[in-house]
């Protein structure tokens, strides 16, 4: 292909805004993420320390609950509100987690939105999941989750959250998202239905 010199320089501008545009968008989303000051405010909090195998070895098995988070950051505004499955196994230093996730969210840009997905760390159950997730136990009761969409171009650092098991059953959980997404929830062990009369 020739071209004239005047088309030349109208293709290297095109290109250039082009460019521009990609790395704006790219820009604005890595500012709407949520802060790494949010994220290392709740990571400081964790111990360095792993679960003990004991306590982790107690709180394996199946978790089902909800987490509520919103956003308000650089005049983003969006609700979101996730139905989740948790299933855990493995040891503490290598905790295995597979998360069913059903997603229902609004934004300023999209009326309502549904979203399912599975993430797992689990190499034999990764087969048709939609993204991978972190595992790690944090001494004396909590595990960090960090999962993200396989291709999550515009959320690069995926979402956390923070699990505290406690005595009674229940786990709260703290969520730290992208876009400024904060929010919390509570899970609850599944009980085992074969053991109850």
């Amino acid at each position: 292909m020739h071209w004239t010199a005047g088309e030349g320089l109208a293709y290297e501008s095109g290109m250039r805004l082009h460019r521009a545009v990609a790395a704006l968008v790219m820009g604005m989303a890595m500012a709407g993420c949520a802060g790494p000051g949010d994220r290392e405010a709740a990571l400081n909090e964790l111990d360095p320390a792993p679960m003990s195998d004991a306590a982790w070895s107690h709180v394996t098995g199946i978790y089902l609950g909800a987490v509520r988070a919103s956003s308000q950051r650089f005049g983003y505004e969006g609700l979101t509100s996730m139905d989740l499955r948790l299933e855990l196994s493995g040891r503490a230093d290598q905790p295995g987690v597979l998360m069913r996730v059903e997603n229902g969210f609004s934004t300023a840009w999209e009326q309502y939105g549904e979203r399912k997905g599975t993430y797992t760390n689990i190499p034999s159950k990764r087969y048709g999941s939609q993204g991978w997730i972190e595992a790690t136990t944090h001494a004396p009761n909590q595990l960090l989750l960090h999962y993200r969409r396989y291709g999550g171009v515009l959320s690069p650092t995926g979402a956390w959250m923070i699990l505290t098991f406690r005595p009674d059953g229940n786990v709260p959980v703290d969520y730290i998202g992208h876009s400024g997404y904060r929010g919390d929830g509570e899970f609850y062990r599944k009980p085992d239905l074969r053991n109850m009369r």
